[in-house]
């Protein structure tokens, strides 16, 4: 009777231990479905609401959950097709996950939530209801339809963009182009053009020249923020773009965006301009050079046969007409020294020696006659690689720049030293003349102020733009000034042979 008693009291203690741990579970589970920050919600099964928390009971817009309780929860969804595809889906599965819909708030306010629950069961295993969690997505969907809203808007003006636009990233691939620049380039989509290298789009002449200009911005170096270059196009022909790109992280990773804008039209125009500028120069050239042989000609012959019928009538004078004999010797004077300034502004007008020894030896005279007439100045002159004679236009080119570089030391620079060279380097000769004169502040685009700009620094420009060379000019205040031309030698077009191997 003992052992019987003390093993229903030790049930009757596991009992008591058993209610208070369910107890403590209990009132542990309640705690965190009333503090639960998630909306909770526990229906039977024909959707009634049993149970809410107080999240929930916020989130709906009520002060209790009384209030709520009893409500069936289809009455809250916004369209009645959601709440059949819910149950329906929650029947067949059993649980249902991030199901998304929307819900009428206590003030008929609609929000957007995401839903999810499951199938109670009864301890029969009946449907007994359903329990689950409604978390609030409006400000999200919000969110993403202003993304949305920004990424059309965004996506408009990059696709109907004037302006070829670009990214590439790992390894100078294509990761996106516009419409814009799939036709530049004369593709149909931008499959032929992802994932293809940047560089297989330049032209080969130029791939150099851009990739050192890419890796110099990289490093931080000054470069131009933009500059012209050629492309190939899909049929093989060539377009003239002018680029501008800058360094991005796109998706954590480095990228380069930029944009090309056809220039091709402007270097047509350019070319033509350049065109009728040699044209134009090789007029004036022509003008000049048959002005100077027409003084030359006519003048200077009428000059010595001045001079001999004067030295003839000399002969006729006595002791007599001592003072006859003075005033004959005085026009003859006259007449050398006029002889002599004519053929001084013939040669300055156009040197026979240019045309029939070259620019070196020409160059040489011309520093020659300088250094008689400028001794306080002291100049140097190199010639280096000249094995035959440049083609004539680029010579008188070059014998022109080099008389206005030494015209503007003696207007403006007041240098006493001139150092100037010229280098045959095929494919292309070289002019540079240096002095140590005032300088003066050069502007973005190289030259002077527009003010203090005469027209030689403009005209040398002019010839070397002729002849598709490269101007620059470099100066400093107190320092002086540098001025360097690079002229091609060969020809524009491939297909003809070089048939002026100078250097």
């Amino acid at each position: 009777m003992n052992n019987q008693y003390k093993k229903l009291s030790e049930a009757l203690k596991k009992s008591q231990q058993h209610c208070l741990e369910i107890q403590k579970s209990e009132e542990k589970y309640r705690h965190l479905f009333e503090k639960s920050p998630v909306s909770i919600y526990i229906t039977d099964r024909n959707g009634a609401i049993l149970n809410i928390n107080q999240a929930c009971v916020n989130l709906f817009g009520y002060a209790s959950s009384n209030l709520l309780c009893g409500k069936s929860i289809e009455t809250f969804f916004v369209n009645p097709d959601d709440w059949k595809q819910y149950i329906a889906i929650l029947n067949k599965n059993g649980f249902i996950r991030e199901f998304e819909t929307r819900l009428y708030h206590k003030n008929q306010n609609v929000f957007d939530v995401k839903m999810t629950a499951a199938i109670r069961d009864s301890l029969t295993g009946k449907l007994s209801g359903y329990e689950g969690f409604i978390i609030d997505i409006t400000e999200l969907k919000f969110n993403e339809k202003e993304h949305l809203k920004s990424e059309e808007k965004y996506r408009t003006v990059l696709e109907n963009s004037l302006a070829g636009i670009y990214m590439f990233q790992e390894g100078g691939k294509f990761s996106y182009v516009n419409s814009r620049l799939i036709k530049m380039l004369g593709h149909g989509n931008d499959h032929d053009i992802i994932g293809r290298p940047f560089w297989e789009f330049i032209h080969p002449e130029d791939r150099e020249m851009v990739q050192k200009r890419g890796l110099a911005r990289e490093k931080g170096e000054i470069y131009p923020r933009h500059y012209p270059f050629r492309i190939i196009k899909k049929d093989g022909s060539i377009l003239w773009v002018d680029m501008r790109s800058s360094h991005a992280t796109y998706m954590g990773r480095p990228a380069v965006v930029g944009n090309f804008i056809n220039i091709t039209k402007i270097k047509q125009a350019e070319a033509q301009i350049r065109d009728l500028s040699r044209k134009l120069i090789d007029v004036i050239e022509e003008e000049r050079k048959s002005l100077a042989a027409d003084l030359h000609d006519e003048f200077g012959q009428a000059l010595t046969s001045l001079r001999f019928d004067m030295e003839k009538l000399q002969q006729t004078f006595t002791d007599e007409t001592k003072e006859e004999m003075r005033i004959c010797n005085r026009v003859i004077a006259k007449i050398s020294d006029l002889a002599e300034k004519i053929r001084t502004f013939t040669s300055k007008l156009r040197p026979d020696l240019l045309d029939h020894l070259g620019l070196v030896p020409t160059i040489e005279w011309y520093i020659k006659d300088f250094k008689k007439n400028m001794p306080q100045i002291k100049i140097t002159f190199q010639a280096m690689g000249f094995k035959r004679r440049l083609a004539p236009n680029i010579e008188i080119v070059l014998y022109r720049i080099f008389q206005e570089s030494l015209n503007n030391v003696l207007k403006h620079s007041k240098a006493d030293q001139i150092d100037i060279k010229l280098t045959c380097s095929h494919p292309k000769v070289i002019f540079s003349c240096r002095d140590n004169g005032r300088g003066f502040k050069v502007t973005e685009n190289g030259f002077p102020k527009e003010d203090t700009m005469g027209i030689g620094l403009l005209s040398m420009k002019e010839r070397t733009d002729s002849l598709n060379g490269r101007f620059d000019l470099k100066s400093a205040k107190n320092i002086g000034t540098i001025v360097r031309v690079e002229l091609p030698v060969l020809k524009d077009n491939k297909n003809e042979k070089d048939t002026n191997p100078h250097c």
